[in-house]
């Protein structure tokens, strides 16, 4: 293969399509359970009303599975920095390629659920929808958070010549600096119990979990041999975590809450899955049928969170006449009717979009980063066989 071809390739990580996979299969749980278990009890999920709540770390990561948010955007830090290491980027064909990632998927679910509306859609609704800001959709409820991702591809480029010229030390200052400005954005709200909202739908909240992941891979490119001869300890620290914060956060109340300690959550939320990314990532590939399957589903992933909703939507239509067993709590019914019917369904018609839509404009992407500098020879210096030949320590080996 030529110098040229391979660096046309993208990084592929095949723990990151893991850990995607591990997202996007918490995102429809998550869905699922309040979906499905709301129609199943003969109402509609209300968050302020029926937030689920559990004393069970597993339950809890479910119920909170919003997090899968920051884990998504923890993994594209970690990647464009991984793909960039060491390299300056091409600011227009990376967003170039960005849009060929984000913008033929999400047309294809955005646009037909304006046909939803009675009336056609003016400028404004179809302005709405290609900047990302379009209405409550019946399954747009997803539309926010490629909001958040659009606005970090404007800033990865910058913030990647921070990290390559700076060091780490200049994120961690940014990190430190969006903190300090948030906490005093909160206090000095007019408002008696100031609103963490935007916290969490925008940018201003979710800069933390981006800058984390590309401190991850600055980690990951350094140390990576000393995370995997330690990865028998740290992975289960790891995970403990990744359960054992969702589960705080859910005790505390915390979506619905007002709590000054949201100021911060997003922070710790980020660093909580940095840490799971890095050492898992460090681990490597694995192998078997199991890290092929969960691999495969990485890669649909985007899909998978772009038609999940309307996955739900319709099988929450036909929910209650499902014959399912007797005495079954509709919460527990929810959880089932999900994993065996919503989640493979949502992965075939994921199968098909990604195929159909995602990779056709996946492979016009082009390369963003230059080519690796190669130092050519000079006149004077020796010919790998010349040196061969000289022996001693100049020896090539072939």
């Amino acid at each position: 293969m030529r110098a040229s071809e391979d660096r046309d390739r993208p990084v592929r990580l095949v723990p990151v399509d893991h850990l995607r996979a591990a997202a996007a299969v918490l995102v429809v749980l998550y869905h699922g359970c309040q979906v499905l278990g709301a129609k199943l009890d003969g109402r509609e999920f209300r968050p302020a009303a029926d937030w689920l709540y559990s004393a069970n770390p597993a339950a809890t990561l479910v119920f909170e599975g919003h997090t899968a948010v920051a884990l998504f955007l923890v993994l594209s830090g970690f990647v464009f920095t991984v793909g960039a290491a060491g390299r300056p980027v091409r600011y227009g064909r990376f967003l170039g390629n960005r849009a060929l990632r984000v913008y033929p998927m999400y047309l294809l679910v955005a646009l037909p659920g304006l046909a939803t509306q009675v009336s056609l859609p003016g400028w404004r609704e179809l302005l709405g929808v290609l900047t990302f800001a379009a209405p409550a959709q019946p399954y747009g409820g997803v539309f926010w958070t490629l909001a958040v991702e659009v606005q970090c591809y404007l800033l990865f480029p910058l913030l990647h010549r921070l990290l390559t010229e700076r060091g780490p030390g200049a994120l961690v200052r940014l990190l430190a600096a969006v903190g300090v400005v948030r906490a005093l954005v909160w206090l000095s709200s007019p408002a008696a119990e100031p609103h963490t909202a935007a916290l969490y739908l925008g940018l201003a909240g979710r800069i933390d979990q981006f800058l984390l992941g590309m401190l991850a891979a600055w980690a990951y490119l350094r140390h990576r041999e000393r995370l995997r001869a330690a990865r028998r300890v740290l992975l289960p620290a790891a995970g403990a975590l990744a359960l054992a914060l969702p589960w705080w956060f859910n005790q505390v109340r915390g979506f619905l809450s007002d709590s000054p300690l949201k100021v911060g959550w997003s922070t710790a939320e980020g660093a909580v899955w940095a840490v799971v990314v890095l050492v898992y990532v460090a681990g490597g590939p694995g192998s078997g049928r199991l890290s092929r399957a969960a691999a495969r589903l990485g890669e649909v992933s985007f899909s998978v969170y772009l038609t999940h909703f309307m996955v739900l939507a319709v099988l929450g239509e036909y929910a209650p006449g499902w014959p399912l067993p007797a005495g079954l709590p509709p919460l527990a019914a929810a959880f089932w009717l999900t994993v065996l019917v919503a989640l493979p369904v949502t992965v075939a018609v994921s199968w098909l979009t990604y195929h159909a839509v995602e990779l056709p404009f996946l492979r016009l992407r082009r390369p963003c980063t230059p080519a690796p500098r190669v130092e050519l020879p000079s006149p004077e210096t020796p010919r790998p066989r010349q040196r061969e030949a000289a022996g001693g320590e100049e020896r090539v080996a072939g």
